[in-house]
């Protein structure tokens, strides 16, 4: 949640991350369009990358829903000498989701204003790909957090 607006949102860092591991580590981009995109990784001295990722906002007022998780076997979860049966009582946790089809404007920039374009056209495809295949946020695996691209309308 953002502190000011109160709302949900990704970090700038965790879109960066994500569109970065798309890129390194399934193979979206060579190891130097990374480091040049990205900026370096492992080294004493930090160095940025050529493109800045900004916060990813809703653009619209966020409508917020109530979800469950439900571990049935609570008890063998913390005790793996209790065998879980249907006789241990479910512990349902609730959880604020994002509803589905909700939007959020992504944003990306040059760090260096009058250079070639090239590398943010391509840190956009890289962040697309991301979001579709990758997922962002929490519960990825379970289906949250996937982006699709809005369809375009004529007006």
């Amino acid at each position: 949640w953002d502190r000011n607006l109160g709302v949900p949102y990704l970090p700038g860092s965790s879109v960066k991350g994500m569109a970065r591991a798309w890129a390194q580590y399934w193979g979206a981009a060579d190891e130097n369009t990374v480091t040049r995109i990205f900026g370096p990784r492992g080294q004493e001295k930090l160095w940025a990358g050529s493109v800045i990722f900004f916060d990813a906002f809703p653009t619209t007022w966020p409508e917020i829903e109530i979800d469950i998780m439900n571990p049935h076997y609570q008890e063998y979860y913390t005790d793996p000498s209790k065998p879980p049966g249907d006789w241990m009582q479910p512990n349902p946790i609730f959880f604020l989701t994002v509803k589905q089809g909700q939007e959020f404007e992504f944003a990306v920039a040059k760090r260096t204003p009058g250079t070639d374009d090239s590398d943010v056209q391509q840190a956009v495809q890289l962040l697309k790909d991301a979001l579709e295949y990758l997922g962002a946020g929490s519960k990825t695996a379970v289906g949250y957090g996937h982006f699709t691209q809005p369809t375009e309308v004529d007006p």
